[in-house]
C-alpha cells in the first residue's frame, strides 16, 4: 500500500479544518436540507450509497450529513493518474477503484484497495460509495454496479459477519445543477443489514450479489425522484415545473424541499399509474405538455413566468427604481469582486459536461475568494495606511458580492417581466395559449393529486 494511503482512515486535523471550511461554502452554494438522519443506526458500519447526478458536487454534499466526520470515498481509477492529482485526492480521502477499462493488469491493485477498505470499515468511519459508476444529470436511477455489493459482502464474510455492515440507500435532489444557491435535498433511506444475504453469498456469489443490488436500487428509488419513462421525461419535467410550487402556494403548505419532493414524488407515480390504466389520457396530457413547452420555448418565455399576467405591470416602476437606486452598490461589488466570479465562470465553460460546471466553480471560488480578499484587503491597507478604513473594506468585499448576486438576480427577473409583458401585448393570442393550457394541465393534474 502506498505510503501517502496508509493512514487514510485516520483522523486529520489539517482535513477537518479545510472540511469545515468547505461545508460553509457549499451551504453558500447550494441550499442544503437533509431528511432520515434519525434512521442511521450509531455506532454501526455504514456504507452510504447515493444516486449520482452532479459530479464532484454529490460527493461534496455528502459531507454534509454531520459536522465532524470523516468518510472515505471511493471513485474510479481513471481520475488517479498523475501524482499531484494522487496526493490531493488522497488527502481528500478518496480511494481508486479499479475497472476492466482502466488495464486488466491494474484489477490486482483492488485487492490492496479492499485491504485499505477493511481499514476503513473497522474504523467506522463511513464509506460513501456511488454504485452508478458515473454521474448523468437527470432524474433517473440508472442500472447499479456490482462493486459495492463485492466491496460490502468480501469485507463482512472477512469479519465473519461481525462488521454488521449496513447500507444507507441515499436520494440527491437538485433543483438546478449549477445556478449558485439552488436547492440541494438529501434524503436517508431505510438502512439494511449485509450480513442477512451472507448465508446465499456463500452458496452461490452471484445470487446474492443481485438480491443486494436489487433491495439497494429499491431504496434508493424510493428516496429520489426516479423518472422511469425515458420518452417521456421532458413532459413529466415541464409538469412537474408547472404544478408543484404553485400547488404549495395554493394550499399553503410548508415550503420546504421536502414537501416539493414529496408531491413530486406523488405526481410521478400518478403519472405512471395513468399510463397504465388510461393510455389515451396519459397521452393526451403529455401532449398537451409538450404543446406548453413548446409555446414557452418558441416565444422565449420563463416557464416561472407562466401564468401569464398584466398584474406584474404594476410593481415594476418600484422595482426598476429600487434596481437604479442600488446599482452603484452592484458596480462596486461587481469591481471588487470581477476575478473571482468570472474566473470560476470562465474555466467551467471549458468543461463540454455541464455536470462538472458547479464543481469547477465551487472547487475554484473555495480558493479564489479568500485568496483575493487577503491580496486585494493588503493592497488597499498600503495605500490608504488606516487600520479602520482596512477593515471597513475587508468587510464589504464579501456584501459586494452578496449585493451582486441579489442585484443581478432581480435584474433578470425584471427583464422577463418587462419580455413577457411585451408579448402579451404583441401576442395575446399566442399568451391566451399558454395561460389556457397552463391551467388546462394544472386543474387535470391537482385532481389526480387530490
Amino acid at each position: 500500500m502506498p505510503t501517502s494511503r496508509e493512514n487514510i482512515e485516520k483522523w486529520s486535523w489539517k482535513y477537518w479544518l479545510l472540511r469545515h471550511y468547505q461545508d460553509f461554502v457549499f451551504r453558500l452554494y447550494f441550499k442544503t436540507e437533509i431528511v432520515g438522519l434519525e434512521k442511521i443506526p450509531k455506532d454501526t458500519t455504514l456504507i452510504f450509497a447515493p444516486n449520482h447526478q452532479n459530479a464532484l458536487i454529490d460527493a461534496l454534499g455528502m459531507l454534509s450529513l454531520y459536522p465532524d466526520w470523516q468518510p472515505i470515498f471511493l471513485a474510479r481509477a481513471d481520475i488517479f493518474k498523475k501524482p499531484a492529482i494522487i496526493k490531493i485526492l488522497t488527502f481528500l480521502k478518496i480511494m481508486p477503484v479499479y475497472r476492466i477499462r482502466d488495464g486488466f493488469e491494474n484489477l490486482s491493485l483492488n485487492d490492496e484497495i479492499f485491504l485499505k477498505t477493511m481499514d476503513v470499515l473497522n474504523n467506522k468511519n463511513g464509506l460513501i460509495i456511488l454504485p452508478e459508476g458515473n454521474h448523468a444529470g437527470f432524474k433517473r436511477l440508472r442500472q447499479l454496479k456490482k462493486g459495492i455489493a463485492r466491496i460490502a459482502f468480501q469485507a463482512e464474510d472477512a469479519s465473519n459477519g461481525t462488521l454488521n455492515i449496513h447500507i444507507v440507500p441515499v436520494g440527491l435532489e437538485y433543483s438546478n445543477y449549477v445556478r449558485f444557491h439552488s436547492n440541494f435535498h438529501i434524503r436517508l433511506g431505510k438502512p439494511f443489514e449485509v450480513k442477512k444475504y451472507l448465508d446465499l453469498y456463500h452458496q452461490n456469489k452471484a445470487l446474492a450479489y443481485n438480491a443486494l443490488i436489487a433491495e439497494l436500487e429499491s431504496g434508493m428509488k424510493k428516496e429520489m425522484i426516479h423518472i422511469e419513462d425515458e420518452d417521456n421525461y421532458n413532459a413529466y419535467i415541464t409538469i412537474i415545473d408547472l404544478f408543484t410550487e404553485r400547488f404549495i402556494q395554493k394550499r399553503k403548505l410548508p415550503k420546504t424541499q421536502n414537501q416539493k419532493f414529496l408531491i413530486d414524488k406523488d405526481l410521478v407515480a400518478k403519472l405512471d399509474a395513468l399510463k397504465q390504466s388510461n393510455l389515451n389520457e396519459f397521452n393526451g396530457l403529455i401532449s398537451k405538455a409538450n404543446e406548453y413547452d413548446g409555446l414557452l420555448k418558441e416565444n422565449g418565455v420563463c416557464k416561472k413566468a407562466a401564468p401569464l399576467s398584466m398584474k406584474k405591470a404594476a410593481i415594476l416602476p418600484l422595482k426598476a427604481t429600487l434596481l437604479l437606486a442600488t446599482f452603484p452598490l452592484f458596480i462596486y461589488g461587481g469591481i471588487n469582486n470581477f476575478i473571482q466570479i468570472f474566473t470560476p465562470y470562465k474555466l467551467s465553460l471549458k468543461f463540454q459536461d455541464p455536470q462538472f460546471h458547479s464543481s469547477i466553480k465551487h472547487a475554484v471560488g473555495l480558493i479564489l475568494f479568500p485568496l483575493m480578499y487577503i491580496i486585494q484587503t493588503l493592497i488597499f491597507g498600503l495605500i490608504v495606511k488606516d487600520g479602520l478604513l482596512t477593515l471597513g473594506y475587508f468587510v464589504s468585499l464579501p456584501l459586494g458580492a452578496f449585493i451582486v448576486y441579489h442585484w443581478r438576480k432581480h435584474f433578470i427577473k425584471l427583464s422577463r417581466t418587462i419580455s413577457m409583458l411585451k408579448f402579451m401585448r404583441s401576442h395575446p393570442e399566442k399568451a391566451k395559449k399558454i395561460n389556457d393550457l397552463f391551467n388546462d394541465i394544472y386543474i387535470r393534474i391537482e385532481n389526480m393529486i387530490l
